[in-house]
């Protein structure tokens, strides 16, 4: 019989994906530093070296906009992990997802929550980026009448 150990099996991913970023968090001290924009909350990331394999690999393309409170280097470290992050190249993609569009073969509009005019941009980005409205896309038009008042 042989050993089992974790050079025997890969125990875990060999690669894992962080795409929830400042998002989630476990407890209302985490919202509340997130809210006020001091700390970003680990617990996913944590969560993500955790589950993944020695030796392998994270991609994190969750958002974070401030330092990561409580990220556990040790246990990255330890595993001997590796990890790459950014933003998704929309530009690089753009060409082909449109032709998709085009030919009916994708429909962006099942994430598409708000349709505004190009004058409401200040009012669409502060809906998206406070969660109100349930905003999760909104499309920006040239050539129709604002909705807002002047002061909203």
């Amino acid at each position: 019989m042989g050993m089992i150990g974790s050079y025997d099996l890969p125990l875990g991913p060999n690669c894992s994906i962080e795409a929830v970023g400042l998002h989630y968090a476990k407890s209302w001290v985490q919202e509340a530093l997130v809210e006020a924009e001091v700390r970003d909350p680990s617990e996913m990331l944590n969560e993500i070296i955790y589950c993944t394999r020695k030796g392998g690999r994270i991609g994190v393309v969750g958002v974070y906009a401030n330092d990561c409170d409580g990220y556990n280097i040790e246990a990255f470290m330890e595993k001997g992990l590796s990890m790459a992050a950014g933003q998704t190249p929309c530009q690089k993609y753009w060409p082909q997802l449109l032709k998709m569009v085009d030919k009916g073969i994708l429909d962006p509009t099942m994430v598409i929550t708000h349709t505004l005019s190009l004058d409401d941009a200040p009012y669409a980005y502060q809906i998206f980026n406070d969660k109100l409205d349930n905003c999760k896309k909104v499309i920006l038009k040239t050539g129709i009448p604002s909705t807002r008042k002047p002061e909203e």
